[in-house]
Formats: C-alpha cells, sequence, structure tokens
C-alpha cells in the first residue's frame, strides 16, 4: 500500500507554478481588452474628424472633435481635391516589458471622406 506521505506538498508546488502563470494570462487578456478599447478610439476619433472637416469645420475644430474621443492621439488631417483624409495615432500607455520589440508601438486609424462644404 502506497504511502501518503510521498504525496505531501504536490498540490503546493503545482499552485505555485500555475498561480503565477494564470496571474500573467490575465494580465495579458486585461492589457489586450485595453488595446481593443484603444483601437476603437482611434477609429472613432478618425471619423469624427473626418466628418466634421468634411461638413467644413476648421481643421483645428475637427482636431477638437477627434482629441475629445481619443485623448492623448495624434491627429493628421490632409486634403487632396475634395478628399479629406484623416490619420489618428495613438501610443498604449502601458506595454508589458517582455513584449516590447514583439507588439505595434502604436494603433492606427485612417478614415477619407469628400467635402461636403461648397468650394468658393
Amino acid at each position: 500500500m502506497p504511502s501518503r506521505r510521498t504525496q505531501r506538498g504536490a498540490i503546493t508546488a503545482e499552485l505555485a507554478i500555475a498561480l503565477p502563470v494564470l496571474l500573467t494570462l490575465l494580465l495579458l487578456g486585461i492589457w489586450a481588452i485595453g488595446l481593443v478599447i484603444l483601437n476603437i478610439q482611434c477609429i472613432d476619433a478618425a471619423r469624427d474628424t473626418a466628418r466634421s472637416a468634411a461638413r467644413g469645420d476648421s481643421f483645428d475644430q475637427a482636431q477638437a472633435i477627434g482629441r475629445r474621443t481619443a485623448p492623448g492621439a495624434t491627429i493628421t488631417i490632409t486634403r487632396t481635391g475634395k478628399d479629406i483624409h484623416v490619420t489618428v495615432t495613438a501610443a498604449p500607455n502601458h506595454k508589458p516589458p517582455l513584449l516590447t520589440h514583439l507588439l505595434p508601438t502604436d494603433l492606427a486609424a485612417e478614415a477619407t471622406l469628400q467635402s461636403e462644404a461648397a468650394t468658393p
């Protein structure tokens, strides 16, 4: 009959290995959700900025609208003929130290609309 003594502490060892792995996966999952939210903010900011500029608002006003949607993002507006092109880039606040070289440094979104304002 095998002794129960040989298995003593096995649960502790398994827990000592599994708990940090689970905690790391949880933190990476939360970080990934933050990236998705930031990406959605960039997309919304690009759309809102392009819509505002296409209506005839000044580029400064359009950028202010975009910055309300994605605070801290860099917003670039270019006009080519009747087309208004907006690029929004934002950097995540925190990056996991070990994954800095593997992950993209910035997130970006673009939107292009035709100007609705009457040009003189």
